[in-house]
Order: structure tokens, then sequence, then C-alpha cells
């Protein structure tokens, strides 16, 4: 349990930090880090009762591009904004680490595992993003169509 404490406050920590480098305004990095947090609580949680990666990663990919609409949507910004800080705890680095590692090491399979682990991984990822993306479009089509309409 502390280390899943440990992981939501690092993920906080580190997506404050990617909005730093990326320059986001002081005022919106709190949220930054909020969706880094809440990313990483429902990896956590999808994790713990789905076995396969791609469909997790899919989820909460899903919960972070969600977070950035509503956000954005709220703070009259771009979604991108809070997008890209909240998918920091996401990306695989780990298993792109052990990839290379297999590749450097002549391992075939450690490769392979690790290859396509990193793959479901993203495009799980990309998933996640293009549900939430395709539905807030489609929502925007259709206020604007209804404004037309009156």
């Amino acid at each position: 349990m502390l280390a899943n404490i440990e992981l939501v406050v690092l993920s906080f920590t580190a997506s404050i930090g990617f909005g730093i480098v990326f320059q986001i305004h002081k005022k919106d990095l709190i949220f930054a880090g909020i969706g880094g947090a809440i990313t990483r609580i429902f990896y956590i949680f999808f994790m713990s009762f789905i076995s396969h990666r791609l469909l997790y990663a899919a989820a909460s990919a899903f919960i972070a591009a969600l977070y950035a609409e509503i956000i954005a949507k709220h703070r009259n910004s771009p979604s991108t904004l809070f997008l890209y800080p909240a998918i920091i705890p996401l990306i695989p680095g780990d298993l792109f680490y052990y990839t290379m590692y297999g590749m450097v090491e002549s391992n075939r399979n450690k490769f392979e595992y690790y290859m396509s682990e990193s793959l479901l991984s993203l495009v799980g990822i990309s998933i996640g993003f293009v549900l939430v993306s395709s539905v807030t479009l489609y929502l925007r089509r259709r206020k604007v169509a209804t404004n037309r309409q009156n």
C-alpha cells in the first residue's frame, strides 16, 4: 500500500516537472500534477483486476484524456495542456529499458517479450485517447449543429 502511495506522489511530482519543462503557466501546474496523480491511481486500480496490459493501459489513458477534457473546459484552455502531463505515469519506461537490455544482451526471448508488452501499452494508451477525443468531437459537433438550428 505504501508503495502505491509513493507512486501516486511521484506521478504528481513528475507531471508538475513535465509541466515546468514545457512552460505550463504556474496557475495550471497544480492541475497538471493532479492529472498525473489521478492517472496513476486509476492505473493501479485497473491493473489490480484487469490482467491484460492493453486493456488497463487503455482504461487509464481514457481517464487521463477525460480528466484533461474536463479541466480544459473548466479552465478555458486547450486539453493538450493537461493531457500531456497526465499521461506521464503511463509511459512504459521500464518496458523500454528491458526491451533495449534484451537487445543489447542478445536475449531474443527477453527482447520480444518486453517489446510486445511495450507495444501493447502504447496501443492501449492510443486507444484510450482516441475514444475520448472521438466522443468530445462528436459532442462539440452536435452542440454546433444544435446552435445553428436555433
